[in-house]
């Protein structure tokens, strides 16, 4: 096995995406997941991280398989109803 990385490793690592958007990217299998040390500890194998960075397309982002707007951005969902 790798290296175990914390999450300021992750961070500093990959361009410094929040806690959040690693969570929600996980969530949506589109990032490594988090292994549990203890209930407050929770590490990244470093060979997933570096694979993860590796299949990031150029001019894509940081967020490999994520859809982009026409004007760049991420898109956004619709207003809710009430």
């Amino acid at each position: 096995m790798s290296k175990l990385l914390r999450l300021s490793d992750v961070q500093a690592k990959i361009g410094g995406l929040s806690r959040v958007t690693i969570w929600r990217l996980e969530q949506k299998e589109r990032f490594p997941k988090r292994r549990v040390v203890t209930p407050k500890i929770v590490v990244w194998d470093e060979a997933e991280i570096d694979e993860w960075i590796k299949s990031c397309k150029p001019g894509n982002g940081y967020m490999p398989a994520v859809k982009h707007s026409a004007k760049g951005g991420l898109q956004k969902r619709p207003p809710r109803k009430n």
